[in-house]
């Protein structure tokens, strides 16, 4: 904080002796005076901006190790309360990743069934289904990040998604941890997650072994449900059908919550991590696709999830022959 405001002071007194040395005629020639006024001006600002970020980072970086997760699995790790003020402000809900091929289309609506049927079991348990959602959501990065780790153990050569897989799966299990802090599954839901996830890892890990690019469209269209998920679990702690309980202290420490956090907050920043997760999957499918082994950056810009640089989108954008030829297998993750 005190870093922050040392900038905006420094900012302030650079633009006021600026401008007195325009009113004084420093600059000979007016017009240029304004020109070269307004470019400084934006320079400082910029780099107001830019430490205010720095700032933000360092904040992260401070965060010690803890032998219970990793700390650097999310992108929100430093969530104060005006971080969260912002991104409830800024959040839309994201579109849905257009179908393009009939495995695309597979994967979309086996999600939509998982959905119609989980939601007859569960109905009006929300924290109950949180939970046998996270049980399920933390399989993929699992089961994606293992093959690729042994691929390249095999292969010795290196792949680029490893990290950024793991990273899901253990952002996944602090989402569980978390409401398992919460509320106590009973024991017929305990059975059914072990059976769920039985089931799941098996069969995911055929599905992966088969086609990669449709188990992570499969994923990044299960992420999207689970965006949907969490913002109607916002609206009914509004409501009052779910009761805002205090955020748990494990959940604090990760996201770098505020210590007055309640559940509130903590879906909030668990619906942006969910929505990075929709964003990578679609990406390496895409990239899959495309034959790509590039490595995917994603970053917080501005605490909307975005990937630098995603596969496809200059050469569509620029309708080139390569790109028309793309258009019709991917849709780039810039459009979501």
């Amino acid at each position: 904080m005190f870093k922050h405001a040392s900038v905006l002071n420094k900012s302030n007194n650079l633009n006021k002796l600026l401008f007195n040395s325009i009113s004084k005629g420093s600059f000979n020639n007016n017009n240029n005076g304004i020109l070269a006024a307004t470019a400084i001006n934006s320079s400082i600002r910029n780099f107001a901006s830019f430490s205010s970020s720095k700032v933000m980072l360092d904040k992260r970086s401070e965060k010690p190790q803890n032998p219970l997760y990793h700390r650097n699995s999310t992108l929100y790790s430093y969530t104060p309360r005006d971080v969260l003020i912002k991104i409830e402000k800024d959040f839309v809900m994201p579109p849905s990743y257009e179908a393009k091929t009939l495995s695309d289309n597979f994967a979309k609506f086996s999600v939509l069934f998982l959905r119609k049927f989980s939601n007859l079991f569960f109905k009006e348990k929300f924290l109950h289904y949180a939970i046998v959602l996270e049980t399920v959501a933390a399989v993929p990065g699992l089961v994606g990040g293992m093959f690729l780790h042994l691929k390249t153990l095999r292969n010795m050569q290196r792949n680029n998604w490893i990290k950024i897989l793991m990273d899901e799966m253990e952002n996944e299990r602090m989402h569980l941890l978390s409401f398992m802090e919460l509320t106590k599954p009973t024991l017929t839901e305990r059975a059914m997650v072990a059976v769920t996830q039985a089931i799941y890892w098996n069969l995911f890990l055929v599905f992966y072994l088969l086609s990669p690019k449709t188990a992570h469209r499969f994923t990044g269209y299960l992420e999207e449900q689970a965006v949907i998920t969490y913002t109607n679990m916002l609206e009914d702690i509004d409501s009052g059908k779910v009761p805002n309980y205090k955020a748990p202290k494990i959940a604090i420490e990760y996201w770098g919550l505020p210590e007055d956090a309640t559940l509130r907050d903590l879906i909030l920043v668990i619906r942006q991590d969910e929505s990075d997760h929709r964003l990578v999957n679609h990406e390496i499918s895409n990239k899959i696709i495309l034959k790509n082994n590039e490595p995917i950056i994603l970053e917080n810009h501005f605490h909307k999830p975005t990937i630098i640089n995603p596969i496809g989108e200059e050469e569509i954008k620029e309708h080139t022959p390569e790109g028309i030829k793309m258009e019709k297998k991917i849709n780039p993750t810039s459009d979501l």
